[in-house]
């Protein structure tokens, strides 16, 4: 069967802008510095002491890179029949990269373009099920790179990202939203080269992620609501100029993640709820010739919120702590992951 678009509704046409300005700045009268430390197995890393920044800490703030981002954005949503449905979308970004310090390497300015679509076409064969399929593109800077590499301060060619994806989310009953997704990413590789003693920060082929991802929410009683979900994926690099990269695990990604959050509503305290949270994030290789790998982790949250009214205006309450159980681990291969925190807000809607 074919399906020929006579005629259509459209619910509404959105039209935006937006920009997002970055800027790096160095110290000490236009000069680099960095300390480096010896060669160490990234199981063995605990500790490291602030280095001594001398001059840094009163020299005046040099800008020297200059990174903005424009984006104007159209999307209109089109409803077809009961049935069929397509949200239809257009970006124009613009990206532009200036270097205004003589010392740092790289391209000293560039300006990229690119219109870039977001397509999803929306099929609900019966009430309680969505079933869609989307592919989408943007335009993406390139990493700005730390001042540890012998290329500090360069911003990487920007590059365009494209995912592909095909899903269903099915309301089980009233209360709980099952949705699973196949998909497929291909993004910038981006990595340390390791050389020593101080390394180069590059851009090389493409991360391909293929994955599957399953999310369940809903309630399980009235007072007790909980969100759990898996992704498993396929990773690897490819369209590489350098062939020892081809096929190898991107570094810094893993292929396994989960989580499960809850909240549980006192039902002899009006307005309390207990919060928890279980992350979980599988093993990762630290470097591109997947040699050395960073061990999986798991982090525990808990939390209490409290919602209620004061000067007749809405008032919530937060206290909440993560990694609970003081967890040491790599969130990449350059940083340590957060420790143990307790966070304390207030809010008020005026």
């Amino acid at each position: 069967m074919r399906y020929l678009i006579t005629s259509y509704t459209s619910e509404f046409i959105d039209i935006c802008y937006s920009s997002n300005f970055y800027r790096f700045y160095a110290r000490a009268d236009n000069t680099a510095y960095y300390e480096s430390t010896d060669s160490f197995p990234l199981s063995a890393l605990k500790h490291v002491p602030e280095p001594d920044w001398g001059i840094f800490r009163t020299a005046p703030r040099l800008p020297q890179l200059d990174n903005q981002q424009n984006n104007i954005q159209i999307g209109d949503t089109i409803t077809f029949n009961d049935q069929w449905s397509a949200m239809l979308g257009l970006n124009y970004a613009t990206i532009i990269g200036k270097r205004t310090a003589a010392h740092y390497t790289g391209a000293g300015e560039y300006e990229k373009s690119k219109l870039t679509p977001t397509v999803s076409l929306i099929y609900k064969p019966v009430a309680a099920l969505t079933t869609y399929a989307t592919y989408m593109e943007s335009l993406e800077s390139g990493a700005v790179v730390g001042g540890t590499y012998t290329n500090r301060g360069e911003i990487l060619p920007p590059l365009v990202s494209k995912q592909y994806e095909i899903g269903m989310k099915y309301d089980v009953n009233p209360n709980f939203l099952l949705s699973t997704a196949l998909f497929r990413i291909e993004k910038a590789n981006q990595y340390s080269d390791l050389a020593t003693p101080i390394p180069t920060y590059v851009q090389d082929g493409l991360q391909v992620h293929n994955g599957v991802e399953l999310v369940l929410t809903g309630k399980i009683t009235d007072n007790l609501t909980i969100m759990g979900g898996g992704t498993l994926m396929d990773i690897s690099v490819e369209k590489a100029n350098n062939p020892a990269l081809e096929g190898k695990k991107p570094t810094n990604a893993s292929s396994r993640m989960g989580k499960i959050y809850a909240e549980y509503a006192l039902p002899w305290i009006e307005g309390l709820s207990l919060t928890g949270g279980i992350y979980y994030t599988g093993e990762r290789y630290a470097d591109a010739a997947n040699t050395d790998k960073m061990p999986g982790y798991t982090l525990y949250d808990l939390g209490a919120r409290y919602m209620t009214r004061m000067f007749n205006k809405s008032l919530v309450v937060r206290l909440n702590a993560t990694n609970i159980t003081g967890k040491n681990y790599w969130l990449a291969s350059d940083s340590l992951g957060v420790p143990r925190m307790i966070a304390f807000s207030a809010s008020m809607m005026f």
